[in-house]
Parts: structure tokens; sequence; C-alpha cells
């Protein structure tokens, strides 16, 4: 028997158990599986047709012209560089629009410091738009800096929220790592409670952003969070507080004090202060904190480690199941923002494997925070999939919640999961799902009809439009 006729019969086999028995699903999600999961997601993502979410119809070669154009224009001050990029500008090549929003961006004026024009936010602004309309994460992100940022001169706080939402949904976004700009995160942020924004108040999903520039070191939000953290409303320190809770960083009660224990957690993921407070591994000093505080005459810190390579990930979170050591090297690579180490971290808490050498007990509601925090943070749709199979599942102390499954359902069709879609197409979704899920589609006018909590024809091509495969 060929390879190939060994490898079709396996697959049909898992498929068999796949749609016939959720047990099977959720062990095949949650157990060593989940690499080759993982793996396959990654693999989508990198082999996605170039055809992408909002992506106009200029060509790839354009684009790398152009952006050959900027570099020339921007760092070496070549002034037919530049003739070159507004004359496709002025001629309505939405890239080469894009790039120069870029070189006339004052927030790249450190970037691009040879370069021919002035800094300029409303040209630039005027550059931005189209392409931003047309879904240029890079244009989306400028505008959302340039109207966001008081300094700037353009405050448009609704104009720039419906951008920067734009941005942070965008997945072209994630998968080009647009996300590392954390000015843009941060002036997103205050749409979530900011009442001019037009923005439905969410002072969780502020505080997440918020916690994440700080982590990232980013000095506003350092400077914001602890010299000025009395002046937050307290809505918002209880959510920080809450974020802190979940990092390890803070165990005091979530009530919207601005205390020291609260400022001292914030220094402290900004990587300024001591470690995390009630650090389970206490016994490893500086264990999950790169930022503490050395003693005097001690050596110069290491440089940074490169992040792991993803096989390296899952070998890791092998041995974290039953291993202090690896599980806690795993939680810190979850908790510095690696994508890969936080999907294993989630799956390594859901793993029923070996109860009696655990060093953690099962705990899906941590693994759901963190799929969630996957889906929408960093737009990683193997997270976005494997949340809503364990919320239409349900089990390891999290409640089944049909609504949850068919809103991250919903993501993972954003993100253009296959994966998802080919999930739908079987009836094998528990009670209230389908019900929820073609609510949301309707609420999105793709799905027309009576709501009903079964599978149809209708329900499938909703989410087949969603996706972008009609």
């Amino acid at each position: 028997m060929s390879g190939v006729t060994i490898g079709t019969d396996r697959i049909r086999a898992h498929a068999t158990l796949w749609y016939a028995d959720a047990r099977y699903r959720l062990a095949w999600l949650i157990l060593p599986q989940a690499a080759v999961a993982l793996l396959a997601g990654l693999a989508l993502a990198l082999l996605r047709p170039a055809g992408e979410w909002g992506k106009p119809a200029d060509s790839k070669e354009n684009e790398k012209l152009y952006l050959d154009l900027l570099d020339k224009a921007g760092k070496d001050g070549d002034r037919a560089a530049f003739e070159k990029l507004r004359t496709a500008a002025e001629a309505g090549d939405v890239s080469a629009r894009s790039f120069m929003g870029a070189l006339y961006n004052p927030e790249w004026a450190a970037v691009y410091a040879k370069n021919p024009v002035k800094p300029d936010a409303a040209k630039a602004l005027t550059y931005y738009r189209k392409p931003a309309d047309l879904g240029f994460p890079g244009a989306q992100r400028g505008m959302t800096e340039l109207l966001l940022n008081p300094a700037r001169g353009q405050h448009d706080l609704e104009r720039g929220c419906r951008y920067g939402l734009a941005f942070q949904a965008n997945p072209v976004a994630a998968r080009n790592n647009y996300f590392d700009s954390w000015s843009t995160l941060y002036w997103i942020a205050g749409c979530y409670t900011d009442a001019g924004s037009g923005v439905p108040r969410d002072p969780q999903k502020a505080a997440d952003l918020y916690m994440d520039t700080v982590a990232a070191k980013l000095p506003l939000a350092i400077n914001t969070f602890t010299d000025e953290l009395g002046r937050q409303p307290p809505d918002l320190v209880a959510a920080i507080q809450r974020n802190l809770v979940k990092r390890g960083f803070y165990t005091g009660p979530a009530d919207g004090t601005a205390t020291p224990q609260t400022r001292a957690a914030v220094q402290a993921l900004a990587g300024r202060g001591a470690g995390p407070q009630g650090n389970p591994g206490a016994g490893n000093p500086g264990a999950g904190n790169p930022g503490a505080a050395k003693p005097a005459g001690a050596p110069p810190p290491a440089p940074p480690a490169a992040t792991p390579s993803v096989e390296d990930l899952i070998a890791l979170s092998k041995g974290a199941v039953s291993n202090a050591a690896d599980a806690a090297k795993l939680r810190g690579l979850a908790e510095s923002g690696v994508p890969v180490a936080q999907y294993l971290y989630a799956a390594m808490h859901l793993s029923p494997a070996n109860k009696e050498q655990r060093v953690t007990a099962p705990d899906a509601p941590l693994a759901a925070r963190y799929l969630e925090r996957l889906a929408v943070e960093r737009s990683f749709a193997p997270a976005a999939t494997s949340a809503a199979f364990l919320y239409d599942l349900g089990g390891a102390g999290l409640q089944r919640d049909p609504a949850k499954a068919a809103d991250l359902t919903i993501r993972a069709l954003e993100l253009k999961s296959t994966e998802i879609l080919q999930n739908l197409e079987q009836d094998q979704w528990g009670a209230g799902f389908w019900a929820a899920l073609q609510q949301r589609l309707a609420d999105r006018n793709l799905y027309q009809g009576r709501v009903v909590d079964q599978r149809n024809d209708r329900t499938i091509q909703a989410a087949r439009r969603l996706l972008g495969n009609p």
C-alpha cells in the first residue's frame, strides 16, 4: 500500500472520530496532538493565498517596488525615489499613497531621518485615508496614531477610534506584526473608556491593552499607570487589578483603589520593580520577572534569549505538565506575549493526562481566557477555533456557553479559519449553538430567515460569506 493511501486512510479515520465523538474532538485539541493542530494552523496562516482581507487590487510587485522607494527616500534621502513614489501616489496607487503617508507622518520622523520632506500630520492623513478605508493596516495604524494622539494637532476621537478598531480587527495587521506598535495600541485602549469615542465602554478591554503596553515598556503607559493611577476611573483601575492578578503580579482586591500595591505591580510588570506578588515559583529568584532588581555587584544581565522555535515550545509544553521548571518557563514565555507559548500554556491546563504527576490542576476557565486573548489581541485563528470548541463542550470547571462558542466561531471565521468552517458543515454542535450563531450572522446581514437551533444551508452559506469563500 502506498504512503499516500495510508495517509488518506488516517485522515478519514481521524475525520470520522472527530465528527462522531465530541470527547475525541476535545482530546485531540488538548493532548499532545494539539501540537499538530497548532502547526497546521500556523502553516495555513503562512500559506494563505494572496487575496487578503481588505486588500485592494494592487500587485505584490508594486507594493515591494514602492516599499523600496520609501526606504530610499526616507532613509537615504534619495529625491528621485521620492518623486517616483509621489507620482505613483498622485496617480492613485493605494500602496504608494500609504507609503507617502508614512513619509509625512511625524511618528516616523526618527525612522526616516533623511526624508526630503518635513513631517506634516495633515498631509499624512490625506495620503493615508484611501488605503486605510481599503484595509491597508499600515495606513489604518497611521490614521489611528495621528487622530488619537492630541499632540499631533489633528485630534478626532470618534474618527480615530473607528480606524483604530478596524486596525485592531485586521488579521493582516496581526500576521505582519503591526501590533508591535505599542503606542498605537495605547491610544486604541482609550477608545474603550472615553465617552466621546462612539465605542461601547469596556474597562476590561482597555485595561488588557494598557497592561500589554506596560509589559512592552512603553514609557507613556508606565507613567500613566503608576504616577497618574489615582486619576483613572475606579472601574478601569479595578480592571487593571484583575489583569495584574491573571498575570501573577498582584494579589490584592480588585476594588478600583489606586493603592501602592497596585502601583508596585504595574512597575513590576514593566520590569522596574519586584517580581510577581505571591509567585508560586518564589523558590527561583526572578522567575517570570526578567526586570527584577539585581543585588549590588551582580554580573550584568545576559541579553534576552531569542524566542524558541515552535518545535522547542512544543517539547517544553510536554514537559511542563509534570515539571515545575518547564511549567514556569512556559508561563513566562506566555506572559511575555509569545503567541505559540500562550496557546500551548492554555492547552496544558486542559489535559487530563497523568493527574498524579501534574504540577498544575486542569483549569478550563484559565485556558479559555488565554485562548480568547489570543483570538482577540493577536488575531490567532487556531486559538479562536479551539476556544469555540471548548465553550461548546464545556468541562474541567467551565460551563457550556453556546453564546460564547458562537462569538468565537464568528471570530474564527473573521480570521479565515477553514477548520471552523469544516466543523460547521457537520451537525455535531451542542444545544443552543446554532441559534446563537444564526443570530450573530443575521446581525451582520449575512443570514436571512428564521433563527432556529439547527444547522441549515443558509447558516453555512452565511458562514462562507463571512470567511470570504461564498
